[in-house]
C-alpha cells in the first residue's frame, strides 16, 4: 500500500493493478468486463499522482460540501475571474468573442459582470474549430486526454482535457462516491461499473478499485459476479437497473450500500422504487461531458449542484422560474466552458439553509429536461418531459402494468406510439394501468388531438453512445 509520505515516484517494481484480471471470478463473466482502452494508459506515475492528491485534498474536498453559501460564491467569482482571463489569453476563440463586447481582463470583478459575458453553444464550439485549433496551436508539451460528445443533439465535439483537468474531475468523483454512500471510501471497497467505457483510472496504485463490466451483461451473470465481487457501491445506467429489477434481488445481501445512476433520464418515483427492490438508496447523477458533475441526488432525494465543479445559472427564464441551464466548468482550463448552454430546463431553488444531508450546495427545485424531448403540441408548443414522465411514474413504472421497458414515439403530429417490453408476454398489455397511461396523455396535450397506439418490442432507440431515449420525436417534426 502506497502511503501519503511516498516520495514523488512510485516504488520500484511498481505495477498497475489488473483489476480486470481479478474480477475474472468465473468463466462466464470475462466477455462482458470492459478493459481500459483509453489512448492515455493508466501508469503508476498517473495513478501515484491522484492517490497523493486525493490523500491531501480529500478533507478540504468534503469540507466544502457543507460549507457557508456566501463562502462558496466568493470561492466561485474567484474561480472564474482567473478562468476568464485565462481562456481570454490563451484561447482564440474565447479572446474574439470577448472582445465583440469590449472586455478587457480583469474586467470581471462581480457577478453582474460575469453575466455580461455571451453564452456559448456546442454549434458555436464546433464550428469555430475549437477543438482542432487547441491540439494544433496551444496544448504544447501537455499530455491531451479526450472524449466526445453528442448528447441528443446529433452534433459531435471533442472535448480536450489536460492531466490537471482529469485529476480535478477524479477527485470529485471519489468525493461524489462518498456521498452516495454517505461515508468515507476504503482503500480496499470494490466500486462497480455497469457502462459502455471502463473508468480512467481502474485503481490508485492498488487502492480503491473500479471494476466495469458492459449494460449487455446478462442479469443472472451480473447476480452472480455481484455475490463474488462484492462491490460497496454499484453506477448504472437505469434502464439496465430496469432489466435487473425484475429479478427482485436485494443487493444489500451481496454487501452494496447504495447505487448511483447516470447517463440517462430516470425519474425519482422510478429509482424510489428499484431502492425499494434492491434494499439500498438508488441516487442519480446528473453530469455531462463538457461541465463534469453537475448535480447529484442526496438521501433527501434533493438534486444537489456540484458547486465546486461548475458555476451554475439559469438564463432566459420564463414566469415559473424555468429556464436554459449554463454552466461554467471549473475543471477545464485548457478547453473551457464558459457560460456554456447544456440544453436543459430547469427551475434553481434559491440559496438558503444546509439541507438535512448537511450539504449547503444550491439545488435544482425542477428538472424539465431537454428542449427536444417534449412532444410536439400543434406547430408551436410542447408538452414538457416531466409532465409525460410523471404520468410514467403512476402507471408504467408500477409493477402491475407488466411493462419490463417503455419508450413513447410520437410517429406524426396526431400519433403517439407507446413501445413496450413486457415482463410477462402471456399476460398481455391490456391492464388498467397501460390504459390509464394511454388515456392520460393526450389530456396532456391542449391543441393536438392525440392517439394512442400501443406496440410490443424487444428494440429500443438509443443515443448513438447506447442511451436509452425515453421519449422520442420522429423526422416530421423537424421538417
Amino acid at each position: 500500500m502506497v502511503l501519503s509520505s511516498t516520495p514523488g515516484a512510485p516504488p520500484d517494481g511498481a505495477t498497475v493493478r489488473d483489476v480486470e484480471a481479478e474480477a475474472t471470478t468465473n468463466d462466464q463473466i470475462g466477455p462482458y468486463l470492459r478493459r481500459n482502452d483509453r489512448a492515455v494508459q493508466e501508469t503508476p506515475d498517473r495513478q501515484l499522482r491522484l492517490l497523493r492528491k486525493w490523500e491531501q485534498d480529500r478533507r478540504r474536498l468534503r469540507a466544502r460540501v457543507g460549507a457557508d453559501p456566501e463562502q462558496v460564491s466568493d470561492w466561485q467569482l474567484e474561480r472564474v475571474r482567473t478562468l476568464v482571463d485565462a481562456a481570454y489569453a490563451s484561447v482564440p476563440f474565447y479572446r474574439d468573442l470577448y472582445s465583440a463586447v469590449g472586455f478587457e481582463p480583469g474586467a470581471v470583478v462581480s457577478w453582474s459582470d460575469f453575466e455580461q459575458l455571451p453564452v456559448v453553444t456546442k454549434r458555436m464550439l464546433v464550428e469555430a474549430e475549437v477543438g482542432p485549433l487547441l491540439t494544433a496551436e496551444h496544448a504544447g508539451s501537455r499530455t491531451l486526454h479526450s472524449a466526445r460528445t453528442s448528447g441528443s443533439s446529433g452534433l459531435n465535439l471533442s472535448i480536450y482535457q489536460d492531466n490537471s483537468s482529469v485529476d480535478c474531475r477524479a477527485m470529485l468523483y471519489m468525493r461524489h462516491c462518498e456521498l452516495f454512500l454517505g461515508d468515507a471510501l476504503g482503500e480496499d471497497d470494490w466500486r462497480y461499473g455497469v457502462y459502455f467505457a471502463a473508468e480512467r483510472f481502474t485503481s490508485l496504485l492498488g487502492s480503491y478499485p473500479f471494476v466495469t463490466v458492459s449494460q449487455e451483461t446478462p442479469t443472472d451473470l451480473l447476480l452472480r459476479h455481484l455475490s463474488e465481487v462484492r462491490p460497496r457501491l454499484i453506477l448504472s445506467f437505469p434502464s439496465y437497473l430496469q432489466r435487473l429489477a425484475t429479478d427482485g434481488v436485494a443487493l444489500d445481501e451481496f454487501g452494496v450500500e447504495a447505487i448511483g445512476t447516470n447517463s440517462e433520464r430516470s425519474s425519482r418515483e422510478e429509482r424510489q422504487r428499484y431502492s425499494e427492490v434492491f434494499g439500498v438508496p438508488v441516487l442519480d447523477e446528473y453530469s455531462s461531458e463538457e461541465l463534469s458533475l453537475i448535480a447529484h441526488e442526496c438521501r433527501e432525494r434533493r438534486y444537489h449542484l456540484v458547486e465546486d465543479s461548475a458555476y451554475l445559472e439559469v438564463a432566459d427564464t420564463d414566469g415559473q422560474g424555468f429556464g436554459r441551464l449554463v454552466g461554467t466548468s471549473f475543471g477545464n482550463f485548457l478547453m473551457p466552458f464558459i457560460r456554456y448552454d447544456q440544453g436543459d430546463v430547469v427551475r434553481l431553488a434559491g440559496r438558503g439553509s444546509a439541507c438535512a444531508c448537511g450539504t449547503g450546495f444550491r439545488a435544482i427545485d425542477a428538472f424539465r429536461g431537454r428542449e427536444d424531448e417534449g412532444l410536439h403540441d400543434g406547430p408551436n408548443r410542447t408538452v414538457p418531459s416531466d409532465a409525460v414522465l410523471g404520468l410514467c411514474d403512476s402507471t408504467l413504472v408500477v409493477a402491475e402494468s407488466n411493462v419490463r421497458q417503455y419508450q413513447i414515439v410520437q410517429v406524426t403530429p396526431d400519433l403517439v406510439r407507446l413501445r413496450v417490453q413486457l415482463s410477462d408476454p402471456a399476460r398481455g398489455a391490456d391492464n388498467p394501468l397501460v390504459r390509464q397511461f394511454t388515456e392520460g396523455l393526450p389530456a396532456l396535450f391542449q391543441h393536438a388531438r392525440i392517439r394512442v397506439e400501443v406496440v410490443e418490442a424487444d428494440d429500443f432507440d438509443t443515443f448513438a453512445s447506447g442511451k436509452r431515449r425515453l421519449i422520442t420525436v420522429q423526422d416530421w417534426a423537424g421538417a
